[in-house]
């Protein structure tokens, strides 16, 4: 049952054995029944996942003062815009792409016109240097149209679960999980690579390279990267697997096997709503992380740039570090999925906590003053008068934690229980599901909390996600019990809820 492979038997097709529809494996480039984790190809899918996880993360450190560059007036409200509709693509394409996978009985297709996609919107990114007007407008197409083509993110997951053994699913899915996570926290860490150009950066051939164009250009050497590993490094294999059922129906002579019981809709949704809760957070200390850095510690544009891609450096290689440990050591065995989740909600609750600014705090922002873009701009947030500081340290040292340790657990525990409730089943359209709930965070994040920051400052962005860390943790111990994989579920008999 589950995660069981079985041989073919020499008078069944592939696809009468698998219960999946499979291209005929002596054409080229197609998919292929295997009997064995595809390592190969689930390793190229986990470097696939690092650079489209990349297009995202690169630009948030320079995002901010390249629009303040180009268009001094704009406020966080409209850079929120522009965060959001990379997500609100993502979100629309993340269940097209799966169900277009699924179509096609393949991904690589899918995974190749993605990568196009992306390379139009960084060229665009790139031509903002070029535009004489309308700047905060060219920026949201190009972050929307690089947005599209990372919708097709959730079929490295997919693929991971499907042509893995159940034995090695979790570490198959750690390889995709972890370049997902690492592209997220290295990516703004990348931007140190670029520091030295400075805002004026270098002209070569007409096109001017700066501390805030770089990100796009590296973006389109990763992209055509992706497309040749895609093209020529991928074999695409999946692993034979059917239920015990079905088997014995087979042998019977019956034409059509058990259909599969349905997974439990509520362990589902509770890993979809843990998702969704992780990207919200991520995107909106992502989103106003610059603006945050210049107004609650008086760093202007460059050097918040710097400090923020440092701590992303860091937190990434924190995050590097253990997943290697969970892929290439026996530490794996150890991981107790319930209880290592429930950890890494609680210790982003605990640095929420702690860098809410409490009106006790005795110390204040310092006023924006002499055309200096550091500090806390009184023209456009009226708070800035009353707004306490919060202590750099604790603020700092708690983001290392979160996402180089927490979310690095989480990306870990909760995707690849999820792929265990959902079960032995074709998982494209689950993982599109999965993926539209961290896009759907990514995109409402800086809408929602970008507002709130421009109307009320920190404090209420900061309270909306303690109360929902609060009642996510909340909802882990009350259904802790359900949350087991398929094969444990179906034992127990616990009937879907409706």
């Amino acid at each position: 049952m589950g995660g069981e492979s079985i041989k073919n038997d020499g008078n069944k097709t592939p696809e009468e054995s698998s219960g999946q529809s499979f291209t005929e494996p002596t054409e080229p480039m197609l998919p292929t029944p295997s009997e064995r984790t595809a390592w190969t190809s689930i390793y190229v899918a986990g470097a696939c996942a690092f650079i489209q996880a990349t297009q995202f993360a690169i630009f948030f450190a320079s995002m901010w003062p390249y629009i303040l560059t180009l268009k001094p007036d704009v406020k966080q409200g409209s850079f929120g815009v522009v965060v959001a509709l990379y997500s609100v693509s993502q979100c629309i394409c993340s269940v097209g792409f799966g169900w277009w996978s699924n179509k096609l009985g393949q991904v690589r297709l899918p995974l190749l016109v993605g990568f196009v996609i992306m390379a139009f919107g960084n060229l665009t990114y790139l031509s903002l240097q070029y535009w004489s007007d309308h700047h905060l407008y060219v920026m949201m197409v190009a972050r929307f149209v690089a947005g599209g083509g990372t919708g097709n993110m959730s079929l490295l997951r997919a693929y991971a679960a499907t042509a893995s053994t159940l034995k090695d699913r979790s570490r198959a899915i750690a390889f995709v999980s972890g370049g997902i996570a690492l592209g997220t926290m290295i990516g703004p860490g990348l931007q140190l690579l670029f520091a030295p150009l400075g805002a004026d950066g270098i002209t070569i051939l007409g096109l001017t390279i700066s501390i805030y164009t770089s990100p796009a250009l590296f973006c389109l050497m990763l992209n055509g990267l992706g497309l040749l590993i895609v093209q020529f490094a991928f074999e695409e294999k999946y692993i034979i697997k059917h239920e015990k059922e079905s088997k014995e129906d087979f042998e019977k002579g019956e034409q059509k096997p058990k259909k599969l019981a349905s997974p439990d809709l509520i362990a589902i949704l509770l890993c979809v709503f843990t998702r969704f809760l992780q990207i919200f957070l991520n995107t909106t200390t992502e989103s106003i992380g610059s603006a945050y850095l210049m107004m609650m510690f008086s760093y202007e544009k460059e050097e918040a740039v710097t400090i923020n891609a440092g701590i992303h450096t860091i937190a990434g290689t924190i995050a590097a570090t253990m997943f290697i440990c969970f892929i290439f050591t026996k530490i794996r065995e150890y991981v107790r999925i319930r209880v290592c989740t429930l950890i890494s909600l609680i210790i982003p609750l605990i640095w929420l906590i702690a860098t809410y600014p409490y009106s006790f705090y005795s110390e204040y922002v310092k006023i924006q003053a002499n055309g200096s873009n550091a500090d806390c701009d009184l023209n456009k947030y009226s708070w800035c008068a009353d707004q306490p500081t919060v202590p750099k340290y604790v603020y700092i040292i708690g983001y290392v934690l979160v996402f180089g340790v927490a979310y690095t657990i989480m990306n870990i525990t909760v995707t690849t229980l999820y792929s265990k409730v959902v079960g032995p089943r074709p998982q494209g359209t689950y993982q599109g599901v999965y993926q539209t709930a961290g896009s759907f965070g990514r995109m409402l994040a800086p809408l929602l909390m970008s507002y709130t920051y421009t109307v009320f400052g920190p404090s209420v962005p900061w309270l909306v996600l303690i109360i929902s860390y609060i009642l996510l943790i909340a909802l882990w111990i009350v259904l802790r019990e359900r949350m087991v994989p398929f094969d444990k579920y179906k034992a127990k008999k616990i009937k879907p809820s409706n």
